[in-house]
């Protein structure tokens, strides 16, 4: 399996901005992820996979917990591994895992899982789990009821044609898990995680988008510019404000 072209590029062009911009998950979310690795007891073991920068991963290691990362991107692992010293650090891709089976309690996929082959995904996480093995998948959401945010998200998707993959987030959750038959029944919980911020924060945040960092040069620079305009013209950004976002966690454990 190969990375997606738009996720290659991207990601790959953009992981600086990405490993400055990019915020840490909600406390409580990140919380409820180590709570089921210590319900395993001592020597519990943690896969974070797509680990990118290694937001999630260095959240997890800081809490004490033993955890690997898979990341399939060279230029996101080197930062990874800046980052994250104290955690093991393997590249490889989601549907591929490079690891053997049955070997960790907990898995977890952050801000990641839309760019999977999901059916083959699902399989290799399955895998990989101990039985009774848990799988969370985490994202930072934008919360789009905050105009300038919807506005802006309109501004993204008119200059670039918008994201290049199939969102799974849009799709019924219990449906794409259960059709695995691999794992039981689905939980969804969300917790607010503003991002305090500024005008410059939001535009790097922008840059750091995959779909953003691909268009060529002139293009990125004129829509960071129209960007900026919009915020600061049209709704009267300045100084220092909340970026608000709700981390969203969905929660399943692969069936024996």
């Amino acid at each position: 399996m190969t990375v997606h072209p738009v996720a290659a590029g991207g990601f790959s062009s953009a992981a600086s901005s990405y490993a400055r911009i990019r915020p840490a998950y909600a406390r409580a979310a990140v919380g409820e992820v180590a709570d089921a690795a210590r319900s395993v007891g001592t020597g519990a073991r943690l896969l974070d996979v797509a680990a990118g920068t290694g937001i999630l991963t260095g959240q997890l290691a800081r809490l004490g917990l033993d955890v690997t990362a898979v990341e399939p991107l060279d230029p996101m692992a080197r930062h990874l591994v800046r980052a994250v010293p104290a955690a093991p650090a393997v590249l490889g891709v989601a549907e591929a895992l490079p690891l053997r089976s049955g070997t960790f309690d907990v898995c977890t996929v952050a801000q990641a899982f839309h760019w999977f082959d999901a059916p083959a995904a699902l399989t290799e996480l399955a895998r990989v789990l101990v039985p009774g093995g848990e799988l969370f998948l985490l994202w930072n959401a934008r919360d789009a009821s905050e105009p300038w945010v919807a506005a802006l998200t309109d501004l993204v998707e008119a200059r670039t044609g918008g994201r290049p993959y199939d969102d799974h987030r849009e799709q019924p959750w219990d449906d794409l898990v259960a059709a695995s038959a691999r794992f039981g029944p689905l939980e969804t919980r969300r917790w607010p995680n503003p991002v305090p911020t500024d005008v410059d924060g939001v535009l790097e945040r922008l840059r750091s988008t995959s779909f953003v960092a691909t268009l060529a040069p002139s293009a990125r620079e004129a829509l960071l510019v129209e960007a900026g305009e919009l915020l600061t013209d049209r709704f009267g950004l300045s100084g220092r404000f909340t970026y608000p976002h709700d981390t969203v966690l969905h929660r399943c454990r692969r069936l024996d």
